[in-house]
């Protein structure tokens, strides 16, 4: 015997769990912190002088290259951080449409067991 819907839902085939999406989000932020503290902390201390790298690394600017280079990663770091805060923020919108969808389906249905629509 096959049962209907008593909602009529398009029976895709997966379900949505918005605290999941919540748990998952909560980690896409605690990553973005470690990226954001990486980029403004952890980057921010490493530098090299001339006193550094020698006289030959000083005429040939590895000091000057090796600072481009921390300051090209800090500025991707702090890219990747402000996506991953709009994913996070994404993914927050999305648990509560499911969770406002959860909440209509079960109104829904506790109205249908009444003899309502």
């Amino acid at each position: 015997m096959t049962l209907s819907d008593p909602l009529g839902s398009n029976g895709s085939g997966y379900e949505v769990y918005p605290e999941a999406l919540r748990k998952a989000t909560e980690e896409i932020y605690h990553a973005g912190g470690i990226l954001r503290d990486f980029a403004d902390h952890d980057l921010s201390d490493l530098s090299l002088g001339s006193h550094d790298v020698g006289m030959l690394g000083d005429q040939v600017g590895i000091a000057r290259s090796f600072a481009k280079m921390i300051t090209e990663m800090q500025d991707k770091s702090k890219r990747n951080f402000d996506r991953l805060l709009a994913l996070g923020e994404a993914m927050d919108k999305a648990a509560d449409y499911y969770d406002a969808q959860d909440d209509e389906y079960f109104k829904r249905l506790r109205d249908l067991e009444k003899g309502g629509k």
